[in-house]
């Protein structure tokens, strides 16, 4: 196809030239799933803490037809380095329930996941998914994560339980923000 024939293909399609640049326009995959409803966010504190501290969520169920796309965490530390260790396949109780929040704030899609909990009851034994830290004793606001990790995203099983184990130096508290997008496939 040549050139002049593309331009004339988005000349018709007057939303895929900005107006200003003239550029050709596009938006990430992230951008247009918060468009259409489909992606979630849930943000948290843990408080102060020494010991080891637990969160976990199940997915939705297969009845669902939704699969959870994960991002990599947003997470900051108060002070102390935080270990953290996300494991699939077990079970927690109690805790306290974590606000789910569509990222499209007009639309009225909900999240379909079964629960999100902070500060649960569980051993964690499961297969690891993920193990990461953040921060450095005595460095206060030490952060990771963030916007990006479309390439690192993990395509989680349908009604799974999954548990991230956050496991402090010292005192220090944890801010974090949970990032995925719920959609009809699982594989291509």
């Amino acid at each position: 196809m040549s050139i002049p024939r593309l331009t004339e293909i988005f000349e018709r399609f007057e939303r895929a030239v900005e107006k200003l640049t003239s550029f050709i326009t596009f938006i990430s995959t992230d951008h247009a799933y918060i468009h259409q409803g489909k992606a979630f966010t849930a943000t948290m504190t843990t408080g102060s803490i020494d010991a080891a501290y637990k969160i976990g969520f199940k997915t939705p169920t297969v009845a669902s037809g939704k699969f959870i796309h994960f991002r990599p965490l947003g997470i900051t530390t108060s002070a102390n380095y935080v270990s953290i260790i996300m494991y699939e396949g077990d079970d927690f109780a109690n805790g306290t329930g974590v606000v789910r929040t569509n990222r499209n704030r007009l639309s009225t899609e909900t999240s379909k996941m079964q629960s999100f909990l902070k500060g649960t009851t569980v051993t964690p034994a499961g297969t690891i998914l993920d193990y990461t830290g953040i921060g450095t004793s005595g460095i206060p606001a030490a952060r990771s994560g963030g916007g990006s990790g479309a390439d690192q995203e993990i395509v989680l099983k349908q009604d799974t339980s999954y548990v991230f184990l956050l496991t402090p130096a010292g005192a220090t508290t944890v801010t974090a923000s949970f990032f995925w997008y719920e959609e009809e496939k699982g594989i291509a």
